[in-house]
C-alpha cells in the first residue's frame, strides 16, 4: 500500500481554530523552490479541483502557508490549455464565503513534545548534554546518532533509517554536529539528508553542511554577494581523498580556516536561526566576553552570511577594520560550550527555540489528530 500523509487546511486565513483534517496517498516527493529562493522537499498528492463548473484532476504539493495571504496556489501544470488567466483582475469567478465552515468544531492548538536527532560521533560532548537538558526542560527528547551505526533504507517513495540495528522512526528535527573530511563528512551528511527526506527539519541542512565544510565553497558564496575577506589568490589541487587543498599565495594560510590573523580585533558571533545570540572577542585562539554589544553592521553582516550559506546554526568570525567589518571565518559546527562559558550565555535554549519555531508539526490540535497551519504530518 502507498504511504499516507495527513494534513490540515485552515480555510479561514484569520481563524486558526477552524481546521479541516485531510489524508491522501503519497504519490511522490518533489523539490520545490519558493519565490524567496528557499527549496524544500514536499509530499505530492493527487486530488480534483472544481472551478467555474468544471472539475479536473491535479497534483498538489503540501507545505505550510500559514503566513501567506493565499492558502493555495494553482500552478501552470494545473491550468488547462483552453483556460485564460487575467493577471490584472481578481475574482472572475463568484466570490466564496466562509459560512460553510461556521459549524465546524473549534479546536485549540496545543504543543507537543518533539523528537530531535543529533548526528555526531561524540555523543558524550558537553554541548550535546546541554542541548539535551534544554530540550528536556521543554518536554522534548534528544537522541544521538553515530553515522557509522546508521543504515539508510528506501521503499518506493518512503525513506527510512536504521540505527544500531533498529528502525529509528520519524524525527521532527535534526541538528548536525559533524566535523572531519572525506568519507566521514559524506557519511554524516547522508544521515542528515535522510532525516530531511523523511520529513524532519534540519537546523543545518545536509547540502549547507557539506558546503560550509569547504573553504572554497564558502568563499565563493560570500564573494558572489560581495562580502568576506579571502586572500588575494588561492591554489586548489585534489589530494588523495579528492578534497580541495586551499592555500594562500601570500602565506596567510587557508581561508576561512586561517582565522582573523595576528593583531586584528575579531569578534566571533553565534548565529541561531539567523539571529545573533552570543558574541565573544577572539584573540590568539581564546574567547572572552566583549565589553559592549557588537555594532549593528557586524550583526547584520553575520546574519547575512548565514542566510547566504543557508545555515541555521553557525559561528561567524568578523574582523573589525577601518575599512569596515569583514568576514574571515564561518563554521557550521560552532564551539558552543566555549562560547557559552566566555559570554555567560545559554546558547542551548535558542537552538531549541529555533527548532520549535521551524518544525511544522509542533503546534497540534488538542485532539492530537493533525497538524496546524496546513502542514503535512506523515
Amino acid at each position: 500500500a502507498a504511504p499516507m500523509v495527513r494534513f490540515v487546511v485552515h480555510p479561514h486565513p484569520s481563524r486558526a481554530d477552524i481546521a479541516v483534517v485531510c489524508s491522501a496517498p503519497v504519490i511522490g516527493r518533489r523539490e520545490v523552490t519558493s519565490s524567496n529562493g528557499d527549496s524544500e522537499h514536499r509530499y505530492v498528492i493527487a486530488t480534483a479541483v472544481a472551478i467555474g463548473g468544471r472539475r479536473w484532476p491535479i497534483e498538489v504539493t503540501l507545505t505550510n502557508r500559514e503566513t501567506m495571504s493565499y492558502r493555495m496556489l494553482l500552478g501552470r501544470q494545473a491550468i488547462r490549455a483552453d483556460m485564460i488567466v487575467e493577471p490584472g483582475t481578481s475574482f472572475r469567478q463568484p466570490r466564496l464565503g466562509y459560512r460553510g465552515y461556521r459549524n465546524l468544531p473549534r479546536r485549540q492548538a496545543v504543543q507537543r513534545p518533539l523528537r530531535i536527532a543529533v548526528v555526531t560521533r561524540r555523543p558524550d560532548a558537553a554541548s550535546i548534554g546541554e542541548l539535551g537538558a534544554a530540550a528536556a526542560a521543554r518536554g522534548h527528547a534528544v537522541e544521538t546518532i553515530d553515522p557509522d551505526d546508521a543504515v539508510l533504507t528506501f521503499d518506493g517513495a518512503a525513506a527510512g533509517l536504521v540505527v544500531a540495528g533498529r528502525e529509528a522512526g520519524h524525527f521532527d528535527a535534526v541538528v548536525p554536529r559533524l566535523g572531519g573530511r572525506g568519507r566521514q563528512a559524506a557519511l554524516g551528511a547522508a544521515v542528515v539528508r535522510q532525516i530531511e527526506t523523511m520529513g524532519g527539519f534540519a537546523l543545518n541542512g545536509a547540502d549547507a553542511t557539506e558546503r560550509a565544510g569547504g573553504a572554497v565553497a564558502v568563499m565563493q558564496v560570500l564573494a558572489r554577494a560581495g562580502i568576506g575577506h579571502p586572500p588575494p589568490r588561492i591554489a586548489c589541487r585534489a589530494d588523495a581523498d579528492a578534497q580541495a587543498d586551499v592555500q594562500a599565495d601570500a602565506g596567510g594560510g587557508a581561508w576561512p580556516r586561517g582565522g582573523a590573523g595576528r593583531g586584528a580585533r575579531t569578534l566571533r558571533l553565534l548565529v541561531v536561526d539567523h539571529k545573533v545570540v552570543a558574541a565573544a572577542v577572539l584573540r590568539r585562539g581564546r574567547l572572552s566576553a566583549p565589553t559592549e554589544r557588537p555594532p549593528v553592521e557586524v550583526r547584520r553582516l553575520a546574519r547575512r552570511a548565514t542566510r547566504l550559506l543557508k545555515l541555521g546554526l553557525a559561528s561567524v568570525d568578523v574582523r573589525l577594520a577601518h575599512a569596515g567589518p569583514a568576514i574571515v571565518a564561518v563554521s557550521a559546527a560552532p564551539q558552543l560550550v566555549r562560547l557559552a562559558r566566555a559570554t555567560g550565555t545559554d546558547v542551548a535554549q535558542p537552538i531549541v527555540a529555533a527548532i520549535e519555531a521551524n518544525v511544522r508539526s509542533f503546534a497540534l490540535q488538542a485532539s492530537g489528530e493533525a497538524d496546524a497551519g496546513g502542514a503535512p504530518h506523515g
